[in-house]
Parts: structure tokens; sequence; C-alpha cells
């Protein structure tokens, strides 16, 4: 709803010439839009654009670009009115927005996206409130079609990107607003004149405060080691009046200071100047001589603070930074380290300047209970809890600041690494360390996190550290050969939990932190069977994400489900060399998933695919269960006519059947398409996209377009979703309508189409020698009775323990690998995205129609 009340709260009228706070109500059938450039206290733009009679406005830092590789910051700021799209001119100091202001674009303006049945303001208010507003520009310098997309941050939630679609109107070359501005410009005189100002300064501002003259003020010769935090014991939030609490931020620790030098540095004095430049011309620009404590912090493009994005900053230079900082240690010469934090965080707020990219961040005092509840909402990595009169000491590990973690996020040493296996190349793991006393102990290993660019940066970053000997106090036994290294290098991973012999479960590869030595990597008390602070997705059955809780040892024990006893047994079982994932884990996603997976399994036969030593075992094909099962396992005799006898197969319909049957070490379900109770009439039919050696995963996404359209076309609804191998699998419902036969007549006539679009990847020759390495298979025999491939949600037994895991169809594009979707990424997928699978098993389609369609 539009309102004038902040606007009208920041100006004086008496002494502004700006237009007062009045809302619109008749205006033109176009609606309009302006950008106005504004030099206040720093040169930026103002975007606006026009709906309910105002102008929402969005400050751009950067100005606009027509280049849609720019994603410029924009920070949403209060309603103006209509008539402020036409105002020009200076709004006098000691006024809020004091500085020049001059019209740099303007014109109308329309929404992208119009709906028949809506005004098109309608449509472009629910897109604002939505927070992705797409449209479309008529101006003299910004033309075609924009879009402002919100960044969900904690702090921040009026924090846009304002990105330019590719379109006739776009350029691919550099785009700088300031080179499209008048050279008569008053906007860049006042700018200008700012500069020389700064140049030859007056008489230093000061803070009018009560802070006292303290003695012997600190000259800084060396590095500031920053004060630390302590993980707190049982990792759980609390509340308390005499604490504050903080967001944790995932990413680099920094010190700036801002003296008779300037120097922004690590907490182990990495010169950060160069490598984060937009933070460091921010920093250069404050008005007050201050040391700061604070964290640099890179947000990925869905506006989440992210670690490796700020690893990937050299390469992606465009990616928003922000300086969140949090204490101040010396100001206009005076330390005030002995300060009480509050004391210190009010002289900070009071002093920095804050822009785009440098923030004053806030705190919540007492209640940190609620405050770690918003965190876990907002998916970030935790908090700090902070004594209120803490004063601060240097290069201390202090427990007055406790870090308390939503995600488990750790340093480890690199201590080694294991050959590749199959196609991966450069090394198969990172092998991990932590040390304790002195001594380098053996902390896990981890073979996901990587891209092709990370494993060959980071093979040659631990080229020159190759050693002959292990460096652990005791060697690690490896299922690969292992080359060791100098543990110099320190990881950050994210884990699901640690064993009590200190072994990261599921670690995942996040990046370096070359800001940390690796003798600081130190095992603490407090951090073996640390429980996570998370919640499961399960309210009522919130155990654990490996194997569920039960009686007896790790290695044999026994859970009641559904009513039924089942015996778990050798969980410690290596399943996954290179990942370091056992067959507890493998159980326990399943017993975290089990609500999403047992709807394509129940009433279906299944054939068993074995692999009771992990992958790198021996495996085999079951499909006759055999006597030797509990009473209460469901199986059903189906008589095979080519074996000329009655099989027994499995049927898993609950819970206690899914965690057997992972016990017996199937990785993967492999159920019919059919159910018990129409045996010849499958519920779907599947288009199995199976590709040879030497295609890429971009060409399989191509397939399963060209599977879309086929069917769109002929009027059939599909779905689609990973193989969890190299391929994808495109689901028709069909509610059990046809047979078999028929089932596999019409995918036959699909498949023909696909390869019509499609001759020279893709073909229907089955024969691998007679089809070659170079083309696509599109399997529509997988129609078959009997026939069966991993179900949705099914672990594979592969590397990385990938799923088969259902997607929206707009995902289905470049840039997608099936190695995203993992055992260990998946429970939160769901958590977030729930069953997208759910229609294959709904209303089936018109099967006729459709063939009549392709005719």
């Amino acid at each position: 709803m539009a309102t004038l009340k902040k606007y009208k709260e920041k100006r004086n009228f008496g002494q502004t010439r700006e237009p007062k706070a009045k809302i619109q109500s008749a205006r033109s059938t176009q609606l309009r839009f302006v950008v106005q450039r504004h030099a206040a206290t720093r040169l930026h733009y103002d975007f606006r654009l026009e709906m309910e009679g105002v102008l929402k406005s969005w400050a751009v830092p950067k100005g606009p670009s027509m280049n849609p590789a720019d994603k410029r910051l924009a920070m949403m700021v209060e309603d103006h009115p209509y008539d402020y799209r036409t105002f020009e001119g200076t709004i006098p100091e000691g006024n809020y927005g004091a500085g020049e202001v001059e019209i740099w674009d303007e014109g109308t303006y329309e929404a992208l996206q119009k709906e028949s049945r809506k005004k098109e303001e309608t449509v472009l208010l629910e897109e604002l409130k939505n927070g992705s507003l797409k449209f479309i520009l008529h101006g003299k310098k910004l033309k075609g079609e924009f879009a402002l997309v919100r960044m969900k941050t904690a702090q921040d939630s009026n924090a846009w990107l304002l990105i330019k679609h590719r379109d006739a109107f776009a350029t691919s070359e550099k785009y700088d607003a300031e080179a499209l501005t008048a050279k008569t410009s008053r906007v860049t005189k006042a700018v200008e004149n700012k500069k020389t100002e700064k140049k030859n300064p007056g008489k230093k501002i000061r803070i009018n405060n009560t802070v006292p003259d303290l003695s012997g003020t600190r000259k800084y010769t060396r590095y500031i080691k920053p004060m630390l935090a302590s993980l707190k014991k049982d990792n759980q939030p609390f509340s308390d009046k005499d604490w504050v609490f903080e967001i944790k931020w995932d990413g680099y620790r920094a010190i700036a200071e801002l003296t008779d030098h300037f120097r922004l540095y690590s907490r182990n004095g990495l010169n950060f100047e160069k490598r984060y430049a937009p933070v460091a011309e921010a920093l250069k620009k404050q008005q007050h001589e201050m040391i700061l404590d604070g964290e640099i912090v890179a947000y990925n493009d869905k506006g989440m603070p992210n670690f490796q994005a700020l690893q990937l900053y050299q390469e992606q230079p465009g990616t928003p930074l922000v300086y969140q900082v949090f204490d101040l240690l010396y100001l206009n010469g005076h330390s005030t380290e002995l300060l009480t934090l509050l004391e210190r965080k009010e002289l900070l707020k009071k002093a920095l300047k804050q822009n785009d990219i440098i923030k004053y961040c806030d705190h919540v005092v007492q209640d940190g209970t609620r405050f770690f509840k918003e965190l876990v909402k907002a998916d970030l990595e935790g908090m700090i809890a902070k004594k209120a009169d803490s004063t601060y000491t240097e290069g201390r590990r202090s427990t007055e600041w406790l870090k308390i973690k939503y995600h488990n996020i750790e340093e480890v040493v690199i201590a080694g690494y294991t050959a590749p296996r199959g196609s991966r190349s450069k090394f198969g793991a990172l092998i991990l360390g932590r040390y304790k006393e002195g001594r380098l102990l053996y902390a896990g290993h981890t073979g996901t996190g990587f891209n092709e660019v990370s494993l060959q940066e980071l093979f040659k970053k631990m080229q020159p550290l190759v050693i002959s000997k292990s460096p652990f106090a005791i060697a690690p036994k490896t299922n690969m050969p292992a080359t060791w290294l100098r543990p110099k290098l320190v990881g950050v991973i994210k884990y699901s939990e640690l064993t009590k012999d200190g072994i990261f479960r599921h670690p995942v590869f996040e990046g370096l932190r070359e800001d940390k030595p690796a003798k600081e990597v130190v095992i603490t008390p407090n951090t073996i069977n640390m429980p996570a602070s998370k919640t499961t997705p399960e309210k009522q059955e919130s155990k654990p994400r490996t194997a569920p809780a039960a009686k007896g040892n790790a290695q044999d024990q026994t859970v009641k489900l559904n009513g039924h006893e089942v015996k778990l047994t050798h969980q410690q079982k290596i399943y996954w060399p290179e990942e370091g994932y056992t067959k507890g884990d493998l159980i326990g996603y399943y017993n975290n998933i089990y609500r999403f997976i047992l709807p394509y399994l129940k009433s279906r036969p299944e054939s068993m695919n074995r692999f009771p030593n992990g992958i790198a075992g021996e495996s085999f094909y079951q499909k006759d269960i055999g006597a030797s099962v509990p009473d209460w396992l469901h199986t059903v005799p189906v008589f095979s006519e080519s074996n000329q006898k009655e099989i027994h197969y499995v049927v898993c319909n609950d819970r206690a059947s899914l965690l057997y049957l992972a016990n017996l070490g199937c990785i993967e379900f492999n159920p019919w398409n059919s159910t018990v109770q129409k045996l010849d009439f499958p519920t779907y039919m599947i288009i199995d996209i199976d590709p040879s050696e030497k295609n890429n995963f971009d060409q399989v996404i191509d397939t399963a377009l060209a599977a879309k359209q086929v069917l769109d076309e002929c009027g059939a609804v599909s779905y689609c979703k990973t193989s969890g191998a190299s391929g994808m699998h495109v689901h028709v419902p069909l509610n059990n309508q046809y047979s078999y036969d028929q089932v596999k007549d019409f995918a036959h006539l699909i498949a023909i189409k696909i390869t019509e679009l499609l001759p020279d990847s893709t073909t229907l020759e089955r024969n691998l020698k007679k089809r070659g390495n170079r083309k696509i298979y599109v399997d529509y025999l997988q129609n078959r009775k009997g026939q069966t491939i991993a179900s949705a949600y099914s672990v594979r037994p592969k590397p990385g323990a990938t799923v088969s895991t259902p997607l929206h169809w707009k995902e289905v594009k470049k840039g997608l690998h099936p190695a995203q979707f993992t055992m260990q990424t998946l429970p939160k997928r769901l958590e977030k995205l729930g069953d997208l699978f759910k229609p294959v098993l709904g209303k089936g389609i018109n099967m006729l129609k459709c063939i009549e369609q392709i005719r």
C-alpha cells in the first residue's frame, strides 16, 4: 500500500524545494519512470517507478546498466511523491539527502508479463510484493526488459538487484552510467568539489560522545589479532539480559585500520586491500580515524551469504560484497578496547558512515532464543553471543563471546589426497585432520564439493606441499593410494555430525581458509559429538540424520517401526570409500525421507540390487526374496514366463520394510511401473534418456527438453527427474488405464519424434556397439512388464551418493548436473520444495487423443 509517511517525516519543506507529500489520484494512462543522479553523502542513482500514485524508489550506487552481466545492487527506500519525477536542484545542507539532484533518464514503462483479467498496475504490485518485478522501459537511455529481484538476506530485506534482460537493446560491452552524463552536469561539479574538500580538509569532525581520554594510545606496528569466540559447549541458543546476539557471518574476518595509514587484512595479517578492492575503496571514504573489526561477506545470486562466492570473487568480481562491522577498537586518537561492548558499538554506530558495502552489524539484546529461530528460518550460519559488558582482548579466544551454530561448519587441515577413480581428474578425496596437543589426528575425508575448476586449482596449490610420509600421528588407512602433504592448507567443510572418534560424517568441501594457520585447527572437548541445533522436517520423529536411535551398539542395533522390530547391522561399514559414507548413513537418509519415497514403492514388486560391501564391492541382483525373511515383510508371487515358475518379489510398503531392505545392502530401489493390484497396467510411462560415453550432460538436458516439447505438442503432461547417474527420466502419468504393450508403442512414437528433433545426438539403437559412443539412447523399452528403473528419491550406487531427484522443468537448463543432488543435500531440498513428482501418481493423460495429435 502506498504511503508517504516516511518521506514526509524525513523532510522539512520550509527548507527544501522537494515536492510535498501527496499521492497522485488522476494520472496518465501510461506508467512513468525516472532515474535521478544524486550527489548526497555518496554519488548514487535513484531509480523510481510509478505505482499506486507514488514513485516506488531504489537507490542504485553504481547506476543502471544495459549489460545483463551486471547485477546492480538497488536498495529500496521510502516511496516518493509522483511529482518528484520532475525534481532537479539542490537539497540544502542539514536536510535529508542534502546535495545536488538531476534527471539522468526518464520515460514510460510497462509490465513484462501482462494478464488479460488484471490491470497492468495490479500485476506489477503483485510482483513487487513477491520480490521479483519484471518490466519494459521506454526511456532515452534505458530501453527494453529489466528485472528487480529482492535479495533474501536476514538484515537487508530492502536490498534488491537491478538486472537487464538479454534482448535487442542489451549490450555485452562495459557499461558505465557516468559516461552518459552531460559535461555541464551540476551533480558532477558537486562531486568534484567534494573531492577537493577531502584533499584539503579543515578541522576533523568529532562525535559528541563520552569517550574518556585514554592515555597510552596504541601504535600498531604489526597487524592486530582479533578477539575470538569460543564454541558454546551444548551449541544451544539461550536468552539472557546480560548478553547481546549477532549474526554469525559466513565470510572472512577482517581488521580495517583507517588511521594515518590504511590497511585491511585478515586475522593472520593477509592483505585484503587488493583482493577485495570495493571494500577497501569504500572504507577509505570514511570520515573518522578508526580501527574496525568485522567480516567480509559475499552474496550469491539468491542474496545469501556464501563462503564459496567469497572464495571465487577474483573470478567473479561482480559478486556483491559487504563488510559487516561489529566492533570498534580505536576512534579519533583513542583506544576503545577498555570500553564495554555496548559502549563500543554505540560509538561505532555513530561514527560509521554506512552504504551498500559498509554495514553496521546490529544486535539483539537478551532474546537470543527467538533471534536464533529467525536465523534458522533465514538459513544463516548461526549466531554469536557476546557479554554486553565485555572488553576487547586482542588475540584471545574468550568465553565472553560464544559461537552457536545452525550449520555444522568446521575448519580442517588438508593432510593429503587419494588417487582419482573413473572420470574424476586430479584427485579423488581430500584426507582431513585436526590437531590435538600438537599431534595431527585423522578426521575423515571428503570427495564432494568440487567442480572441475576447483579441482584443478586446489590440486595446483597442493603440489608444492607433497611429502613422502604421512603427517599424522597414526597414519590412516585409505581405500585408494594416498599422496601426503605438509599440513599447511586449511579447508572449510560442512558436515552432518561428528562420530565419537572425531571423524566428520558427510563432509562437503566449501573452500580454503587462507586467513588461518593450520596449527590453530585444534580439537576442543566440546566439538566431539556436538549436537546440531537445527531441527529436522519431522516434528514427531526428530531423529538424527544418520541411523535411527535404537538399542545396542553402533554395529548392531534394533529399532521398532510400524510395530515390527528391524535389526540394523554393521552400521559403520564404509559404503562410499571416497566420501567415507557408511551403511548407517544410507539407512539414516532413508529413515529421514521415507515419507517421500514410499508412495513410489508401495504395492510394487521390487527388484533388489544389493551391495553388501558398498559400491566398491561385489553386487548382485535378486528378484526372489527367498524364505529367510521376517513374517511381516510383504511379498507377492508373480509367474515368470521365462523361468516358468513363480518368483516371490518383495514389496516395500512401509518404513520398516524400507530400512530392512537398506540394511540388506539395497542402496537403490527399483520398483515395477505397475502395482500388484494392476500388474499389467503401468501407472506411468517412462522415457529413459541414456547417454553414451562421449555425451555431456548438456546434451542430456537438450534431449529431455526435446521430450517435453514433443509431449507438450501432443497434449501429454510430463515430469522429469535425474536418474541419479548420467541420464534423466521423463515420466507421463497414466493412472493404470493402458496395457504395457499400448504404453510401449506410445513411448516408441514419442522416442521417434525426439530423435527427429535431435538426429545428430540421439538414437533408438539399443546395441552399444552399433550406436557408438557419441549418441544418446532414447529408451522406450523401459515400458515393458517387469522392467525397472531407480525410483524417485532413490540413492544410486555411484560416487557422491547421488539421488534420483525430481525437478521443476524450469531447473532443466545448462548448468544442471546430477552431482548437485546427493544423499546429503536431498533432505533439505525436500523440506523446502516438497514432492515435485506427486502428479505422476495422479490423473492420467488421454493417450489415444495424444496419439491422434502426433499423427
